[in-house]
């Protein structure tokens, strides 16, 4: 007889949702350190110094799901392990934003990645994010600030000065606090 066949049943259903939990929570990890490391592989090698730390914990024989970014240069996380800071700010980044797959993130709400040398335009699936907290000054964005950013409802800061932003300042941008 099995241990679940032999428990009460609120037990056994406890049990049965902390195991769902945990492979969820599981999952979520392993999207968010591919996320993060296929996002890597596209900025110039002369990034690496800054991203030493994010590598696959290979250790031991662990697979790539016990590997955790939570441990990695300027990345933070919740109890659960899931990615909720970006703080890469003066870190002499380059390359953009364009291949960062902003969905594989769904308790990112700070991102700082001020004081570097990303280019390109802004991606408008950054508005997937719960963003609170978005600093992308003193960079080299360029093109027109999406609209999608208003999307980001629970955004507080917003700060995009010293870029090469053109055009109008979306008016879905809502009541929050924005240096340009």
């Amino acid at each position: 007889m099995g241990l679940l066949q032999q428990l009460p049943c609120p037990i056994s259903l406890v049990l049965f949702a902390v195991l769902l939990y945990s492979a969820d929570t599981a999952f979520a990890s392993v999207e968010e350190v591919n996320a993060l490391l296929k996002w890597k592989e596209t900025l110039p090698s002369a990034n690496s110094s800054a991203l030493t730390t994010w590598i696959l914990n290979q250790n031991n024989g662990s697979s790539p799901s016990a590997s955790t970014p939570c441990n990695w240069f300027g990345v933070s996380c919740n109890a659960e392990g899931s990615v909720t800071q970006l703080n890469l700010s003066n870190s002499g980044l380059s390359g953009t934003l364009e291949t960062f797959s902003f969905s594989s993130f769904p308790n990112l709400a700070f991102v700082d990645l001020n004081t570097n040398k990303l280019s390109g335009p802004l991606p408008p699936q950054i508005s997937s994010l719960p963003l609170v907290f978005l600093d992308l000054s003193t960079n080299e964005f360029s093109g027109n600030i999406p609209p999608e950013i208003g999307h980001l409802t629970n955004l507080e800061t917003l700060h995009l000065v010293e870029n090469q932003f053109n055009g109008p300042i979306p008016q879905e941008i809502g009541p929050v606090e924005v240096s340009f």
